[in-house]
């Protein structure tokens, strides 16, 4: 019997597991950018999110930092946990925080962002997500050209 339940903990768990593949984000896109100060902002991405699972799916955190020739530049994080809902299809706004580091270095590297060399910069980081049944995934960025997740977010 203890076998048994064993057996069937493993399989609920793996088909859990299974279901983040149904789950589809079709765009992502800025929403609105809102300065806080001259160091911070709060970004917010709007992800076109298809959850045809049966489990409500959860942005737990962001921790994520932007490297400029590998120092640290700006650390982002989630300011609120959102959800989709399970069955569900629409729009998401993901609130991200961003944090200036140095913001000496802001204005030393010109304050025209267009002029930027986006091959010094990369992208390092990490995105936990957990669906109500209790299943987390983390999703990890490490050394992503941020010319890259520009171009995802177009």
């Amino acid at each position: 019997m203890r076998r048994f339940v064993l057996l069937l903990a493993a399989a609920l768990l793996v088909a859990g597991c299974a279901e983040y593949k149904q789950i589809k984000v079709d765009s992502v896109s800025v929403g609105s950018f809102r300065f806080n100060g001259t160091s911070s902002a709060v970004i917010e991405l709007a992800a076109d999110v298809d959850n045809p699972t049966r489990h409500t799916l959860y942005v737990e955190s962001v921790d994520a930092v932007l490297l400029r020739e590998g120092r640290e530049f700006v650390l982002f994080s989630l300011q609120d946990t959102v959800s989709s809902g399970a069955g569900t299809r629409g729009v998401v706004m993901i609130p991200v925080k961003a944090s200036v580091v140095d913001p000496i270095s802001i204005i030393t590297s010109g304050l025209d962002f267009s002029t930027w060399d986006m091959n010094l910069f990369t992208v390092e980081g990490k995105v936990v997500l957990k669906t109500d049944s209790g299943v987390k995934k983390t999703l990890r960025l490490r050394n992503v050209q941020l010319r890259e997740l520009v171009n995802m977010f177009k």
